[in-house]
């Protein structure tokens, strides 16, 4: 069908002004529609303004739907933008204490506007940039209280009408906000009236402007008044002289203007060159109608609608630019409308009282039928009619040329009968034949009469002259005898979950869940291709005249079958893997794959394929087994879960959707601001590519829209994170995320259509989610930091209290020997000396008896023994080695414990003097132990020189003691000095000690 033919059917209707169903005549046009109210966030109640912006926004503007305190006839202004999906409230400028009452926009050239503010004793101008939601006053060169204001766009300008009073002043406000003043057009007689201007028309060297109350003007450009328009110059003559001319609404076509006028039949076209006007005929009806108050509205092709107000109705007319046409939209609105659109071909907002209605009309070269109607057979009976099933709601018969459909009524036994999941439908000279859950049916052409053969329910089927034949799921194929009517068993099929079936020759084909059944020569045999995957079930079957038998599977792929090698071929596979439902071909061979995702349009030669879905006029994008059907003229009829579509596969063409895809809204929490920040700037959010969430709110609210001309119950949305699994948002275009986990995503949305394709450009947004401090690296870096810090302070505190713990310890030692140097001196050279003299003078003494001089020379070697032992006088000269050797000595002359010694003798070149000396005094008090303590009868000391060390070991047969508990005694002084004079010159000190074995003292010091 042609371009110019689109709407030629299209008829809706509105019950209601709250109703919200259309009832469409016409399945040429689809038309859908939303209705929004002050429950959907529509919230103007009389609306003064309703225009798009450059970005794609509709600005809706006038009086709040709400009232002020609930008062009556009090209402604040409002401006709000639609994004075609949701209305968005813009704050107005408050700069009286008050908010304004009412609101009037003007657009631009450039796409700002000019708002006029009106309070109950003033009015202001502002300039509104779309862009940034910015007002900017306009400040009129007058002192005086403005109370009327009113704009037009002229040229590259605006007229303003402002009145003081009975005073009316004319200016031209151009772009850089400049004013200049014109002469006055217009002075009102009565003080405290105001204008009404209607209506301004502009031209090059002059304009019209119709006031209500006073009439339509004619001024030349620079503001003077030309003439005032009469009567006689729209050529009524019977009119009554004091009837007051007035422009009800105006528009543009083909650089004619045409206007109507208030309560003057018919149209008048006007020519700018000598200004004289015509009476014509634009509009149907426009020569014998007449109505009350007529609106039209002008998209930029310079398409029209037309609002006809008469009593308790409305009528909206369409006329298309080069084609006469009449498509009323009947209502029962009682006032003007406010209209808005872009191509009226596409799309239409309408508002009224309150309510706003949008709708989209879909001009694809698609008819729908049985629209939310699950399809199932179809029959062709003849050039105009086709008898289709559906799954649960009956049969119908549609009508190919009027596009109208009738329910086809049946009967059982007298009663009523609606047949469910019939598969296919075949026809006699007497009946037609079907399926219903139970089994085969029959219905009597004449009296529409059901008659059942109930036996099973048939999964798929197919007839020739005499037999109609079905297969039955883990059960039988079977034969159904139309004369006899029985059912006859052909072969079991108890393995094989039938879907499809075919009939070539007398071989029939079964498209099964397991592979292709074959049933040729009472013979069943089970084929699959090698590119079958586990989960590619056939369900779908056909014989096409040049490829042969054609098979499509739930995973999307079509395979060709061989009869005659039994081999496959895989023709093709679908991108999105979407089942393939049926098959179709057009007359050039091409396949036609109805898929659950839309129908895809395949050329075997090239391998090019196109997909078609819901946004290219298709009633549904799923279609439906067993319900394709191509015509005798070639078009094809298409079943799905919700509708048929009819087409001219030659026609059928693919819609391309222009939109951009944006943000329209974002909410979260500034850190820097303490509180939450709703942006709905366009100009920031188009430059928004990242967003910065603190850790105390890391929540965020998205909100987007694709700007254009699309149907949206046909787009659908969908977000991921980090490129993970996609989540699914249907039509909703809002994502709310919370509680998101610290670090960076990516967040990406799409608006995707039935196939899957992006429209526009993806949103693609940086999200920074901050974490609190205590559950930061670096917190955790200086917790442990700090943990550190106080364990190695601890660890400095003991290691210095060891070290004063070392330093007196060494000291103390240092002392004692230092004492006993001191002692041992004293003994020696005092009281050895008096020892000495006192032995010389009892030896003079002849009478001295040999005992008493015999206790004073013992007296003398054991003062001298305990000298040596406190200090020894020889140790600097003889060295360690010596000494040690001297002591043992020393020790076995006087004891009955056996000593002996291995000592190397260069051990004296490794260690000093004074380390010496302290290795002598621990292995003194060890060999002092030895005697007092250990029960022994031979002790050795062994001095071995090793290559980093040299080692003391000093062993012992004797009883041995517990070490550990020794150690910890507080009588234990001896070996607590051994530990401490160790520590003092650096060397390692072990002692082992079994009551079995005796005691082994080891003493280790590098050299």
């Amino acid at each position: 069908m042609k371009n110019n033919l689109l709407f030629f059917f299209f008829i809706v209707y509105f019950y209601t002004i709250d109703s919200t169903t259309q009832q469409l005549v016409s399945s040429d046009t689809s038309v859908e529609y939303k209705k929004f109210d002050i429950h959907k966030g529509f919230g103007v109640y009389s609306v003064s303004f309703m225009e798009f912006d450059n970005l794609g926004w509709l600005w809706v503007s006038g009086s709040n739907l709400e009232l002020i305190d609930g008062k009556i006839h009090e209402r604040s202004a409002i401006i709000q933008r639609y994004d075609g999906n949701r209305f968005y409230t813009v704050p107005l400028p408050n700069f009286s204490g008050s908010p304004p009452n009412f609101i009037k926009l003007y657009k631009r050239l450039d796409g700002q506007f000019y708002a006029v503010l009106i309070w109950q004793n003033k009015e202001k101008i502002f300039l509104l940039n779309p862009e940034t939601l910015v007002f900017k006053e306009v400040i009129l060169p007058s002192s005086k209280e403005n109370k009327d204001i009113c704009l037009f766009s002229y040229k590259d300008f605006f007229m303003v009408y402002v009145r003081h009073n009975t005073e009316i002043k004319l200016f031209q406000l151009n772009k850089n906000l400049k004013l200049t003043e014109y002469p006055t057009p217009i002075t009102l007689q009565k003080e405290n009236t105001y204008p009404i201007f209607s209506n301004f028309i502009g031209f090059e060297d002059h304009f019209i402007l119709s006031e209500s109350r006073s009439g339509v003007y004619i001024y030349n450009d620079n503001g003077t008044l030309l003439k005032k328009l009469t009567l006689s110059d729209l050529g009524l003559t019977n009119k009554d002289p004091n009837f007051l001319i007035d422009i009800d609404t105006w528009f543009k076509r083909d650089g004619n203007i045409y206007v109507y006028f208030t309560d003057i039949e018919g149209c008048y076209k006007y020519s700018s060159k000598n200004k004289k006007w015509e009476k014509t005929i634009f509009f149907d009806l426009d020569k014998t109608d007449k109505f009350n108050k007529q609106l039209v509205f002008s998209d930029v092709k310079e398409n029209l609608i037309k609002q006809e107000l008469s009593g308790v109705n409305s009528q909206f007319k369409f006329n298309f630019k080069n084609n006469f046409y009449r498509a009323p939209i009947n209502t029962n609105f009682i006032n003007s409308s406010k209209i808005a659109s872009r191509d009226l071909s596409k799309e239409l907002f309408i508002e009224n009282k309150g309510s706003f209605y949008h709708y989209t009309f879909d001009n694809a070269n698609v008819s729908t039928f049985l629209k939310n109607s699950s399809i199932r057979g179809m029959l062709q009976l003849n050039s105009n009619e086709v008898l289709v099933s559906t799954q649960d709601s009956g049969w119908f018969l549609i009508n190919l040329k009027t596009k109208t459909t009738k329910q086809y009524k049946m009967t059982m036994n007298g009663q009523p009968f609606i047949p469910k999941a019939s598969r296919a439908i075949f026809e006699d000279e007497t009946n037609y034949w079907s399926s219903y859950d139970k089994g085969i049916i029959s219905i009597d052409k004449k009296t529409q009469e059901v008659t059942p053969f109930i036996y099973y329910e048939v999964a798929a089927m197919v007839e020739d002259e005499k037999y109609i034949y079905y297969g039955i799921p883990f059960y039988n194929l079977m034969k159904f005898d139309k004369e006899s009517k029985k059912n006859i068993t052909l072969t079991s099929t108890s393995k094989y979950d039938v879907q499809g079936i075919l009939k070539v020759g007398n071989s029939i084909y079964l498209a099964c869940e397991e592979g292709l059944v074959v049933f040729e020569n009472e013979k069943t045999t089970l084929y699959n291709p090698k590119e079958k995957q586990e989960h590619s079930i056939f369900i779908s079957i056909i014989q096409h005249p040049t490829y042969g038998i054609l098979l499509g599977t739930r995973t999307g792929e079509l395979f060709q079958f061989n009869p005659q090698t039994k081999e496959f071929t895989l023709l093709y596979k679908d991108k999105l893997n979407a089942s393939i439902a049926t098959i179709l071909f057009d007359n050039k061979d091409g396949i036609w794959m109805n898929t659950y995702n839309g129908i895809v349009s395949y050329n075997p030669e090239t391998k090019a394929s196109t997909r078609f879905t819901m946004n290219d006029g298709l009633s549904f994008y799923e279609a439906n087994r067993y319900s394709a059907l191509k015509t005798g003229n070639g078009f094809f009829l298409v079943g799905t879960l919700n509708g048929v579509s009819y087409f001219n596969p030659e026609e059928l063409t693919k819609k391309v959707i222009d939109a951009e895809f944006r943000l329209t809204a974002t909410t979260y929490f500034d850190k820097t601001l303490k509180k939450e920040i709703k942006e709905k700037s366009p100009q920031k959010l188009k430059d928004l590519k990242s967003i910065s969430l603190p850790p105390e709110s890391k929540n965020l609210e998205l909100q987007f829209s694709l700007f254009g001309i699309y149907d949206s119950n046909k787009i659908k949305y969908r977000y991921r994170l980090n490129k993970e699994l996609w989540v699914d948002l249907f039509t909703d275009t809002e994502i709310r995320l919370s509680n998101l986990s610290a670090g960076k995503h990516i967040l990406e949305i799409e608006a995707i259509d039935s196939a899957n394709k992006n429209i526009g450009k993806p949103i693609v947004l940086s999200i920074f989610a901050g974490e609190f401090f205590y559950k930061s690296d670096w917190f955790y870096f200086l917790f442990f930091l700090g943990i550190f810090v106080i364990i190695f302070w601890f660890y400095l505190e003991e290691r210095k209290k060891h070290v004063l713990k070392e330093n007196f310890s060494n000291k103390i030692i240092s002392t004692q020997e230092e004492e006993r140097s001191r002692i041992a001196k004293e003994l020696h050279d005092s009281i050895g000396q008096r020892l000495l003299v006192l032995q010389k003078t009892f030896s003079k003494n002849k009478n001295q008896e040999e005992t008493e001089l015999k206790m004073i020379n013992d007296v003398i070697n054991e003062v001298r023994n305990i000298s040596h032992n406190l200090h020894p006088f020889q140790f600097r000269k003889l060295g360690l080695a010596k000494s040690l050797e001297n002591m043992m000595d020393a020790f076995q002359k006087s004891s009955e414990v056996f000593y002996s010694y291995e000592i190397d003798d260069d051990i004296d070149v490794y260690i000093s003097k004074e380390k010496g000396l302290f290795i002598f005094r621990m292995l003194q008090e060890c060999i002092a132990n030895v005697e007092k303590h250990a029960n022994a009868t031979a002790c050795n000391l062994t001095i071995i020189n090793e290559a980093k060390i040299i080692r003391f070991v000093l062993k012992d047969n004797g009883s041995g003691f517990m070490v550990n508990n020794a150690m910890n005694s507080n009588e234990s002084l001896g070996l607590k000095s051994l530990q401490e004079r160790a520590q003092f010159i650096s060397a390692i000190l072990n002692i082992q000690s079994n009551s079995k074995t005796g005691t082994i003292i080891t003493i280790k010091i590098a050299k």
